[in-house]
């Protein structure tokens, strides 16, 4: 590392140590899925450095093939709508640097690909002549199966269906206007009482866009909260619970 170098990771370790006391550590920010330019070319995008773990997405699932940025989207298979999604991360530097200073606040401020505390996987969708025309958030589960030193409190995948409420809020959209509270398919059932299966649509034509937001919270066919051979014994995670916000340029 050079001297340069050096100098710029003291620096920042020195701003994280005085963040729990001090203004200054409010001026810190990292690029975010909302910084990116719907509608936009690659070019005026955020640059690649901004972000890191470029890969081709899988709507939403885990990444596949690596990518080196943006500009490599045609290399992932279209979507059935025609749209190459491209799987990212946001910078974790600042995370790392809190975890080695042992700053609990910090490293819930700064941990992982996050919105809100929650989890999130997130990717930008391209069109064939690399315009972004989407972009997508859905719950992950992933940091459920992390064991870190000191835990990131962030939210549990029981809690994931609420992230749909959260964005919903964010939009403007009106559950009695934009969404619909889908019946349960077959062996489908309620989570104690609470079952959640909505799907919200707002067409926002004064930021030309159409905002997409699907919640779930049950059980699917064969999952039970208990043992069927042990009826005594609760059992852990049957239960399906997620969220997605899909924003799509309109044309």
């Amino acid at each position: 590392m050079t001297w340069m170098a050096n100098q710029i990771a003291g620096g920042l370790i020195a701003v994280l140590a005085c963040c729990t006391a001090a203004v200054a550590a409010d001026d810190l920010r990292r690029a975010t899925i909302w910084d990116l330019r719907l509608g936009q070319p690659i070019a005026a995008q955020p640059a690649p450095t901004e972000f890191r773990a470029f890969a081709c997405g899988s709507n939403g699932g885990p990444p596949r093939q690596r990518l080196a940025g943006w500009s490599d989207y045609a290399r992932c298979r279209p979507e059935p709508g025609g749209l190459h999604e491209v799987y990212f991360e946001y910078d974790d530097e600042y995370e790392y640097i809190a975890r080695a200073r042992d700053l609990p606040r910090e490293i819930a401020r700064w941990a992982g690909t996050t919105e809100a505390g929650f989890p999130v996987i997130v990717s930008a969708l391209f069109d064939d002549g690399g315009r972004l025309a989407a972009i997508r958030l859905v719950t992950d589960a992933r940091p459920d199966h992390r064991v870190d030193v000191t835990d990131a409190d962030l939210r549990k995948r029981a809690d994931a269906h609420l992230f749909g409420q959260l964005m919903a809020s964010r939009f403007g959209i009106e559950p009695a206007r934009d969404c619909k509270a889908e019946p349960p398919a077959d062996g489908e059932t309620a989570v104690g009482d609470v079952f959640v299966k909505q799907r919200c649509v707002l067409v926002d034509t004064k930021n030309a866009r159409r905002v997409v937001i699907a919640a779930n919270y049950f059980r699917k066919p064969g999952q039970s909260g208990v043992n069927p051979q042990l009826p005594t014994q609760l059992t852990q995670g049957q239960f399906e619970s997620s969220a997605r916000l899909e924003i799509f340029a309109l044309r």
